[in-house]
């Protein structure tokens, strides 16, 4: 009875064991100590900022800096309640594991445990509990401040809806215009107050030189630059032969930066430099809108008059970039600098109205008549007849602007170029009219709200445009160069011609996809969408879903396509090396450089594809019993591959066949020219190819003519008439085989005289080539040798 419970006594003692063993290599931290009491204080803190967040939302409107605020202070309580949570559940799952070294509770009427072990389990267990409810309370914190940020989100979307929708006073309304004068009267006393404090200040004085150097570097600096780049890069140049469409292009881009570029942002320093001379005093206010409004409209009158310019070229013809005849490009582009002037006149005097908060029926009469201008010079410009396109004639020289041309409108597809026009025309037309009619109507908000997303669309729509057709043109330049940076790149991702045209293919995707981000991200914000939002929702875009315990995130894909991109570069990389600074320097035969060449490359695809794994931080366990419940059929499936993996890799390792071998197999004869993964390429002699499975040249025997080197025998078979001199046969034998050039030294020729058959006597001539790739043509040439011999010596053949 002593020793009749023994096996539950050792149980015990390995549980201790295990435990002590466990908590020895554990930190100290996690288990001799318990969760922080600093929880408490933090989490009070938390709601407390909650708290407070939710009575400020139960109240009154949200203006944009108190919304920032509160979005910063949701933002920063989620963050903070996530990091503790996910601390706290490492802490838990490491007690875990010491709870569950212990091994189970015994159960009633089994031996008790010893009292230390009884000890720390019921220390474990109130951590546990203890480190749960912290991580619930955790998750429930952040869960509230995502609930208050979608809530405040809410509020302020809500808002901006009964902002827009605000109805105002009626712009032709005759009430409206009987209090117009005292009012214009009242904003001319306020600009001529602020005019007198500002002509008062010594500021004037103390930033002399920063409005003197903003002044040179309009005038002084960036003219002349914009009078050089449009000379020497744009449509300045006078080209020798018809401009290419990459030419045209590159063009366009300079006269785009010319032209709007460099005229816009002098326009700004200026802008800046006054704004920082007139200081914050609130006597200058009407000041400071005054000269936004005048720094808005010029910049606007600059870029888009700029813009039309650059695309039409309606001076020169040999650089337009489009099928629209002359006469109309030249229409278009004084109806287009005349848009931009109304555009610019409207937009001042409506960022001006609202900046000195004027009165309802001034900034009414105003906005409407500010629309009314620029609906007057849009109208000009949606005629179908200033769209006509012509035939347009390029250069064709290389492979390239073959290539280039294709893809322009031409004399078999006119309408395409001018379909796509008519619909954006209809839509500014419609956009415009859209404002002018809410306007009409006491829609003020609404009117401008359609005016300025309108507008920005435009604006950004030719700005982004302008940048893909130059971000295309360096991608086919940089696919195209034979030398170089670029040309090292390319060659370390591809080599074939059907390769260049894939990553041709993907690079004109991302960069389209990446300009249609950065559209949204500019176009968003006027949307009603402020910039911590937009900031949100793509943090949670990159963050991924969890589906079935696995994160997707687009982040940790990107930055896993772009780490085994980067590996398999630095793989092909270390091949090319290898192949032109090593192997070929060590003079080894080519297939023993082939299989270097190939096991580098096979090993830097497996550690790309274990980085790229790494990065989308895939649990490999959870892999490993996938596989593990999928390996039977799999096994099933695919072991004729796996079998043929397996053969490749012996064959690489082993070398019996190497590239450029002559080999027979079965049937087939030929040269090794590939040993892959899953089968190897033979070529036979008719140059047809054979894919050999792997697993075949392994199993079976193999005929190998050059497995240790190249040197092999020649037997030629021949059979003269009894009774001939058989002195004189062997001699003419061995002269024909020592005259030819291919034939060895040593070993020597020799004959055999093999057999006597009736009226004939069998002779085989053996002699030796250096290189069995001369095999056939040195048989035939001794065969016709011997032929020759015989008949000038009289020896006849059977």
């Amino acid at each position: 009875m002593l020793f009749s419970d023994w096996p539950v006594r050792l149980a015990q003692v390995l549980r201790i064991a295990v435990f002590i063993v466990i908590l020895g290599c554990l930190p100290a931290t996690v288990s001799a100590q318990a969760p922080s009491s600093d929880f408490k204080a933090m989490l009070a803190g938390w709601q407390t900022a909650l708290d407070k967040i939710a009575g400020r939302l139960s109240r009154g409107s949200l203006d944009d800096a108190e919304y920032e605020e509160l979005r910063a202070g949701l933002a920063s309580v989620s963050e903070e309640a996530r990091r503790v949570s996910a601390g706290t559940s490492d802490e838990l799952r490491d007690n875990q594991q010491l709870a569950d070294a212990l091994g189970s509770a015994p159960v009633d009427g089994a031996p008790p445990e010893s009292p230390a072990v009884a000890a720390d389990r019921t220390r474990l267990t109130r951590i546990i509990a203890e480190l749960d409810g912290h991580r619930r309370q955790a998750e429930l914190m952040a869960t509230k401040a995502d609930m208050l940020t979608e809530s405040a989100s809410d509020k302020r979307m809500r808002q901006f809806t009964e902002a827009l929708m605000l109805r105002s006073v009626l712009p032709l309304a005759p009430e409206t215009w009987t209090g117009l004068p005292a009012q214009v009267e009242f904003l001319r006393d306020r600009v001529v107050r602020a005019f007198d404090a500002a002509m008062a200040k010594q500021a004037w004085r103390e930033h002399t030189i920063e409005l003197t150097g903003a002044f040179f570097l309009a005038v002084g600096v960036a003219w002349p630059l914009r009078r050089r780049l449009r000379a020497r890069l744009g449509h300045g140049v006078t080209p020798a032969a018809t401009p290419t469409r990459r030419q045209r292009i590159m063009a366009m881009a300079a006269e785009a930066a010319g032209r709007c570029l460099l005229t816009v942002l002098p326009v700004l320093g200026m802008t800046m430099a006054v704004l920082a001379t007139l200081g914050s005093d609130g006597k200058t206010a009407p000041l400071h809108a005054f000269t936004i409004a005048a720094s808005g409209g010029i910049s606007i009158y600059l870029f888009f008059s700029g813009l039309g310019n650059a695309v039409l070229a309606p001076n020169r013809p040999d650089w337009r970039l489009h099928g629209i005849d002359p006469a109309s490009a030249c229409r278009l582009t004084w109806r287009i600098t005349l848009f931009a002037l109304g555009s610019a006149v409207a937009g001042a005097s409506i960022a001006l109205q609202s900046r000195l908060l004027s009165p309802p029926e001034l900034q009414s009469v105003t906005g409407f008549a500010a629309l009314f201008l620029a609906t007057a010079t849009i109208l000009p410009l949606l005629p179908g007849k200033l769209w006509r396109t012509l035939p347009i004639e390029w250069e064709t020289s290389t492979e390239s602007a073959i290539s280039d041309a294709s893809a322009m409108p031409s004399a078999a597809s006119p309408g395409a170029f001018r379909a796509s026009w008519i619909d954006l025309r209809y839509l500014a037309g419609a956009a415009s009219l859209i404002a002018l009619g809410a306007s009409l109507a006491g829609y003020r908000n609404f009117s401008i709200y359609v005016a300025q997303l309108s507008l920005a669309t435009v604006a950004a729509a030719g700005i982004l445009l302008l940048i893909r057709g130059v971000a295309r043109e360096l991608l086919s330049m940089a696919m195209e160069c034979e030398e170089g940076l670029a040309a090292e790149v390319r060659l370390l991702l591809v080599r074939s011609r059907k390769g260049v045209e894939a990553a041709s293919w993907i690079g004109r995707v991302l960069i389209d996809a990446l300009l249609i981000a950065a559209g949204g991200a500019l176009l968003l914000p006027l949307s009603g969408i402020d910039w911590a939002e937009l900031q949100g929702m793509f943090a949670a875009f990159m963050h991924g879903v969890t589906v079935g315990g696995v994160r997707l995130a687009p982040a940790d894909m990107m930055a896993a396509s772009l780490l085994f991109s980067l590996a398999v570069m630095v793989t092909r990389y270390i091949q090319r090396m290898l192949d032109v600074r090593v192997l070929q320097r060590l003079q080894i035969d080519l297939g023993v450089q082939n299989s270097i060449r190939t096991g580098v490359g096979y090993f830097g695809f497996i550690m790309a594809m274990l980085v790229a794994i790494g990065a989308l931080g895939l649990d490999l366990s959870n892999l490993a019993l996938v596989a593990g419940a999928l390996s039977v059929g799999i096994g099933f499936g695919l072991q004729n591959v796996v079998s043929n993996f397996a053969a490749g890799l012996i064959l690489l390792v082993e070398r019996p066949i190497k590239v450029g071998d002559w080999v027979i197999v079965g049937d087939r004869e030929g040269v090794v020219k590939r040993i892959s993964v899953r089968a190897t390429e033979l070529q036979t002699f008719q140059r047809a190819s054979v894919i050999i499975p792997n697993s075949e040249l392994v199993s079976k025997a193999v005929l190998n003519w050059t497995f240790k080197d190249k040197f092999g025998r020649v037997d030629i078979k021949v059979g003269v008439k009894a009774g001939s001199d058989l002195k004189l046969v062997r001699e003419t034998l061995l002269s024909c085989a020592n005259a030819h050039r291919q034939v060895a030294s040593s070993p020597s020729a020799f004959v055999v005289f093999q057999d006597f058959n009736g009226s004939t006597m069998n002779f085989e001539l053996r002699c030796f080539v250096r290189d069995v790739d001369f095999y056939l043509a040195t048989a035939s040439d001794l065969r016709f040798a011997i032929v020759e011999a015989f008949q000038s010596k009289g020896i006849g053949i059977a």
